[in-house]
Order: structure tokens, then C-alpha cells, then sequence
């Protein structure tokens, strides 16, 4: 048995004392625990913001996902809804067919995801709802490239670049001397200025 079925069914063993109880805290509970499994599970094979759009990303997984919506919404019922309240039947036929989906999902060559396919899983989900952001990347890159090529290898581009350069050092140039010209007028100032404070003193 690999090391994600041994975790499932041990922890499913606390759903199960859940239900085997006869108070409605328990039952609901029990909902709670075999959701939390369910999540665990399917946070390794899909991707998503929410949980929904989890189930939604690995609705090739699931031989029902009618049932596995449906037991999603019966344990959001529970956490989001004060008071609410839940038979035995309802929690057992929600852990079932959250035990079923786990089922499909293990039965599917189940394989923790490392590192790099979470991202990769990441970045598929971010691009895929942020489009027009992917294509501004794709055509800034693109611009910036042949901008590059133009500056490189044209005439016109190494002509360019050499204005530019040159330009830049007149600026510069220009821009220290103007900054040390005000500096040395400044301390000239404050020198002067300090020597008349002296004289009137005296």
C-alpha cells in the first residue's frame, strides 16, 4: 500500500467513528473530516483557487461529479451555515461519495506532485485567467527583442545607439559639473556667511 492510501484510510477511520455515532454534532463533523481527506487528495492532482474549481480542473477523474458537487455543498452548508442542521442519511451519503472520489481519484496512478508541477500547475491556472495580461507579456517580450535586433544589427539602430550613448554622456557630463558648480556656491555662501556672524560678534 504506497504512502497516500495509507494516509487516506487512516484518517478515513476517524469519519467513519464520526458516523457510527448517534448525535447530529458527530454526523456533521464526520462531513467535515472526509472533506478535509477529499481536499487533501485532490490538492495533488488538480489546481485551482477554490475547491470548486479544483473539482472542476479533475472533473475527468470523477465517475459522478454531480454527487461530489453535492457533498461539497452539503459540508459548506455546514461550516457556513449557523444552525444548520444534517441527518445521519445526509452525512453517510456525503462521506460516500467523497470516499468514491477519493477513490477515483487514487485509482487514477495517484502521484504526489513535486515541486515543479505545482508551479507548473500554478502558472497554467494563472495564465489561464489573466489572458490579456499573458498576451501584453508575450508582446512586450516579443517588442523588446526586436527592438534589441534593430539597436544590434541595422545602421540605422548603431547609429541610433551612438546618439543616444553620446547624448547621455553630454547630459550626464553637463550634470555633475552643474551639480558641483551649485555645490562649491553653496559652501562659498555658507562660509561667508558664517564669517560675517563672526565679525559682527566681535
Amino acid at each position: 500500500m504506497t504512502g497516500p492510501d495509507f494516509e487516506v484510510e487512516t484518517e478515513w477511520k476517524r469519519v467513519v467513528a464520526l458516523l457510527d455515532r448517534k448525535d447530529e454534532p458527530a454526523w456533521a463533523m464526520a462531513v467535515i473530516e472526509a472533506h478535509k481527506v477529499f481536499r487533501q487528495v485532490l490538492g495533488e492532482v488538480s489546481f485551482g483557487a477554490t475547491t470548486d474549481d479544483q473539482i472542476h480542473n479533475a472533473s475527468e477523474l470523477f465517475k459522478d461529479i454531480n454527487s461530489v458537487l453535492a457533498a461539497d455543498l452539503v459540508q459548506q452548508h455546514i461550516v457556513n451555515q449557523v444552525g444548520h442542521r444534517i441527518t445521519k442519511a445526509d452525512a453517510q451519503k456525503a462521506c460516500d461519495a467523497l470516499m468514491r472520489a477519493i477513490l477515483d481519484m487514487v485509482g487514477r496512478d495517484f502521484e504526489l506532485q513535486g515541486f515543479w508541477h505545482r508551479w507548473a500547475n500554478g502558472m497554467n491556472y494563472f495564465w489561464g485567467h489573466h489572458p490579456r495580461l499573458l498576451a501584453g507579456l508575450l508582446a512586450s517580450v516579443l517588442i523588446f527583442i526586436a527592438l534589441i535586433w534593430f539597436l544590434a544589427d541595422t545602421h540605422l539602430g548603431q547609429w541610433f545607439t551612438t546618439v543616444l550613448v553620446g547624448f547621455a554622456h553630454f547630459v550626464l557630463g553637463w550634470t555633475g559639473l552643474l551639480i558641483g558648480l551649485i555645490s562649491a556656491l553653496l559652501i562659498s555662501l555658507l562660509v561667508s556667511f558664517s564669517y560675517i556672524e563672526r565679525q559682527r560678534r566681535k
